[in-house]
């Protein structure tokens, strides 16, 4: 359950905070963007100095979200270190996957996902990574029955 909840909190911050990135092109550049979309393996980015472009996934060697805070449980430091790791791997294990991010891209019209970013104590949950307010509340827990979610949360684990 933790797990599921970690994996939500991750898809629910990439609406929000992983818009910008940093991408480290095989060729040694790095490109800072906003993820706009993903399909067939082709990344839309926009940014800044160069507008929107588009990427193929096989030009990218990595992405790291950037300028990015998740706090961990403040009440344990060996809670808050292996809730940083454990967002860590789920987070590295998204946005370095074209399969996974074009999977999360696909949720943003979904209505569960709507009603969660709507929500505003559910939103103080995922900043704070509160596990155990998200894995009671009742959208989250229907969120985690979706099969999208469901197929996510396999592929990241």
């Amino acid at each position: 359950m933790r797990s599921s909840a970690i994996t939500i909190a991750i898809i629910v911050l990439s609406f929000n905070a992983f818009a910008e990135m940093e991408i480290l092109l095989k060729d040694g550049s790095r490109i800072r963007g906003e993820v706009q979309s993903m399909q067939n393996e082709l990344y839309e980015i926009r940014t800044e100095s160069m507008g929107t472009i588009q990427l193929d996934s096989s030009q990218i060697q990595s992405m790291t979200t950037v300028g990015v805070l998740i706090p961990g449980d403040s009440s344990s430091a060996d809670t808050s270190v292996l809730s940083q790791t454990a967002v860590d791997s789920v987070k590295s294990s998204i946005v370095n996957s074209p399969g996974v991010m074009s999977m999360i891209m696909e949720l943003q019209n979904d209505p569960q996902i709507k009603a969660v970013l709507a929500d505003p104590e559910i939103m103080r949950a995922v900043q704070n990574l509160d596990l155990q307010t998200l894995s009671n509340n009742p959208k989250i827990k229907a969120l985690m029955d979706n099969s999208k979610i469901k197929r996510i949360h396999s592929a990241v684990n």
